[in-house]
């Protein structure tokens, strides 16, 4: 199976190398020049629903690509997105790099060139590409299955909206591709403004929304899924740097209804929703799909380019927190166990057990490691496969939790102030953290005042390192205030670089520099900086 995609994949860069190498906001077109698998003709492929759906498969990869051809990895959540939105936070930091740039993201030294800069338009604008051949040509196709033909759609409408949520939330303006062509001069290569993007984004979701089943496979949308991420849509317009005024009550309106739903509730225990056993749960919404099955020799990354030392190294603790962060928890609130203190060692009787240090001891490294994706911590226990990659644990994109905490937010963008509703909402998340009741008021845990400053904070305490606090802080405009919190404490001292380096400009990475030189001046820097 896995095989035929790929000959469909590499079809259609057959019948489309002339235009991609042209199009060039797809990077330089070096990364078409290998092997076709197939001579077999797209044209004559995409006549069945079933054609298409074995495609859309080929969309769903761009998320999880670990293809070294093109540095396919850097660009997906395979790798690039373990870094993206997570590092150069005041949750997280790179404490060495990997030799491709891991540094340069993390202290904001990065430059038009960086590798993950270049990666991640090139994957995002490739998805979009294999969306748009599904979307133009299954509409024209008549069948019988029209339930299996509107799923279909809807998951490409919804993962091209996603495709172009991370291009406008990273990069800004962008390029708007909305059709498959094989000719360049009908292309308009021009940058699109923010909101011209955001737009395009909406009627996208709300497509899906129309399209999308109430339920369906492990990893793909629903429509309540999609309803979801509109919310999160509007919630970003709402901020930094659009500050669209009018969007935020439409995130609000969206939450109410899916929370109305009763489709979602929180779970008990929140750490099980973290260790690749307990993921299709209550609080499941959307996630990024990883497996260490046999049918590849790589599984997933999440949770193996940060972890805690221990023996057989199976965390690479490239990625790590800080005390600073740690800090930040109540003493009470269990999610502060997100940062472990300890590395792993053998006992006398050869069993894995936690060594916790002391900083001030200097026996163990004094690091503060991001600990909340937890997988097994031996290679026999990991499987078949490159032991530290062969991961099955999922990204969550999005969960209930955050769907509870988007509403009170939502609803203070709003009104000024959020009802007594999201109140209740918003504590439910907080008692669940505490190990309370989750639904029994507790006034030792609840927040009677919530302000922007008491939310920003609680979505850091439960969504820590879920990929969500990049883009929180520039939504929140305080994306430089947090991240120059970090190296004040003696051990983070050398990642002050991190708060040294971070200005303005930030809020947006640079269009790579590959994309510029090869456009023949018809996409140009972004203006921060240029």
């Amino acid at each position: 199976m896995a095989v035929y995609i790929s000959i469909i994949i590499f079809d259609i860069m057959k019948k489309t190398i002339i235009f991609l190498c042209i199009l060039t906001i797809l990077s330089s077109c070096s990364f078409l020049e290998v092997p076709l698998e197939s001579s077999v003709n797209s044209d004559n492929y995409y006549k069945t629903v079933e054609d298409f759906d074995m495609s859309l498969t080929g969309v769903y990869n761009i998320l999880i690509s670990s293809d070294w051809s093109d540095d396919a990895r850097f660009g997906s959540y395979f790798q690039g997105f373990l870094l993206l939105g997570r590092v150069g936070t005041d949750e997280m930091v790179v404490a060495y790099d990997n030799g491709h740039g891991e540094s340069a993201i993390g202290d904001y030294s990065y430059t038009p060139s960086n590798l993950y800069v270049s990666r991640t338009w090139y994957m995002m604008y490739k998805g979009i590409y294999r969306a748009n051949v599904i979307i133009d040509r299954l509409t024209m196709v008549d069948t019988d299955n029209s339930a299996a033909k509107d799923r279909i759609l809807g998951e490409s409408h919804f993962l091209r909206s996603f495709f172009y949520f991370h291009l406008v939330r990273l990069y800004g303006e962008v390029p708007i591709v909305e059709h498959e062509t094989s000719d360049a001069s009908a292309l308009d290569m021009s940058m699109k403004s923010i909101a011209e993007v955001y737009r395009f984004i909406i009627s996208d979701l709300e497509e899906a929304i129309n399209l999308l089943p109430e339920s369906n496979s492990n990893g793909r949308p629903t429509h309540m899924a999609a309803k979801v991420m509109l919310a999160k849509v509007y919630l970003q317009m709402s901020g930094e740097p659009l500050s669209d005024t009018e969007a935020a009550a439409k995130s609000e309106n969206l939450l109410k209804e899916v929370i109305n739903s009763g489709k979602y509730a929180l779970v008990e225990d929140y750490f099980s929703q973290f260790d690749g056993k307990h993921e299709y749960n209550s609080e499941y919404v959307w996630d990024i799909e990883f497996a260490n099955n046999g049918t590849t020799i790589y599984g997933g990354q999440v949770g193996t380019t940060e972890g805690v030392p221990s023996p057989a190294s199976l965390y690479w603790t490239m990625i790590r927190t800080c005390p600073e962060f740690y800090d930040t928890f109540d003493p009470r609130d269990k999610r502060r166990d997100n940062v472990a203190r300890f590395q792993f060692v053998y006992d006398t009787d050869n069993n894995l057990v936690e060594e916790y240090f002391d900083p001030k001891s200097g026996e163990i490294d004094p690091y503060y490691f991001a600990y909340k994706f937890r997988h097994a911590l031996t290679a026999e226990e990991r499987g078949s496969g490159w032991a530290n990659w062969a991961n099955p644990i999922n990204f969550p994109v999005t969960r209930y939790a955050d769907v509870l905490l988007m509403y009170a937010e939502a609803g203070l963008r709003t009104h000024g102030s959020i009802s007594a509703e999201q109140k209740e909402y918003f504590n439910q998340v907080r008692r669940r953290g505490f190990g309370a009741d989750i639904y029994t008021p507790n006034p030792s845990i609840d927040k009677n005042a919530v302000d922007a400053n008491t939310i920003l904070a609680e979505r850091s305490f439960e969504l820590c390192f879920e990929g969500h606090r990049w883009y929180d802080l520039v939504r929140f405009g305080a994306l430089e205030e947090a991240v120059k919190t970090i190296g004040t404490n003696a051990i983070t001292a050398q990642f002050n670089n991190q708060a040294k380096n971070v200005r303005p400009k930030h809020k947006f990475y640079p269009i790579p520099q590959d994309v510029i030189d090869s456009s023949n001046g018809a996409i140009t820097q972004n203006e921060l900086w240029k």
